[in-house]
């Protein structure tokens, strides 16, 4: 007859991890999940007689509004390029920093992170003057000059460029996990570059690529001043609607609203990226 397994507790063990971890729970606890429950118990908020009932009026009026629809499309469309533009210029910086060895990697990722020192407004004051009627487009004919400042285009130029340390850091944080024996071994069986690249440095950097993105479309979809400083009211996005909601038309029911509706996109976004870049990565990496 076998005998019964004991399982015993490591009660030092327990109680010491439960008190480091106590802090980030209370953290989570009173900024996040009671802020977050706050915010949805005020959208759910009714009008006139109906004010002290839980009503979805205000999801109604948002999901069937042509105005409120057309500010989330575009605030979907500008994450979805800022994060685009993010990857195809950050993965090429990743994988040389990946190969740079000694002081030369110390230095070109100092660079990456320099702009991280700086203030994003300061930064997109730094676009602004580029964009501006005094920048780039003064190096053309005035006949064929384009409007760059106060568009689409410009938030997410502004976007990409300030999130590009991110993604940098989360693919690079993936490839430098990649075992060097994996390379010496497909070099010495005579592949080549591009094939050491597609079997090997691809697929091991997709959990990098896929944090990247989700990092940096998170972060563009919550953005609040550069889509202002370099978009204009006549571009304005999610998070500027918020704010007129709830500060300035003073109504927090629609306003609370419209950022669980944001939370929610966002997440569901996040969560059809997630899976498409994974079976993408892994038909490249098979």
């Amino acid at each position: 007859m076998a005998e019964a397994v004991s399982l015993r507790v490591d009660w030092p063990r327990l109680v010491l991890y439960s008190a480091m971890l106590a802090p980030l729970f209370i953290i989570l606890l009173f900024f996040f999940v009671v802020p977050l429950g706050i915010v949805a118990g005020n959208s759910l908020t009714g009008t006139g007689v109906d004010a002290a009932f839980p009503s979805v009026s205000q999801y109604t009026s948002i999901l069937t509004d042509s105005y409120y629809l057309g500010i989330l499309w575009r605030t979907v469309v500008v994450g979805l390029a800022a994060t685009l533009g993010a990857l195809v210029l950050g993965y090429p910086a990743a994988l040389v920093l990946f190969f740079f060895q000694g002081r030369w990697r110390q230095v070109f990722l100092f660079v990456i992170i320099s702009p991280l020192f700086i203030s994003v407004i300061v930064r997109t004051y730094g676009w602004m003057v580029l964009l501006g009627p005094g920048g780039l487009p003064s190096l053309l004919p005035s006949e064929i000059r384009p409007r760059l400042i106060k568009t689409e285009f410009a938030i997410m130029v502004g976007l990409a460029h300030i999130y590009i340390p991110y993604m940098v850091l989360s693919i690079n944080s993936a490839m430098s996990r990649i075992d060097a024996r994996y390379l010496r071994a497909a070099a010495t069986l005579r592949a080549s570059n591009y094939q050491i690249f597609r079997d090997i440095i691809l697929p091991l950097s997709a959990p990098g690529v896929v944090a990247g993105c989700a990092i940096v479309f998170s972060l563009s979809m919550t953005s609040f001043s550069t889509p202002i400083l370099l978009g204009g009211s006549g571009n304005k996005t999610m998070p500027y609607l918020i704010y007129q909601q709830n500060l300035v038309v003073g109504d927090w029911a629609t306003g609370s609203a419209l950022a669980i509706v944001l939370l929610a996109v966002t997440m569901s976004v996040l969560v059809t990226l997630t899976l498409l870049s994974r079976r993408v990565m892994t038909r490249v990496g098979g």
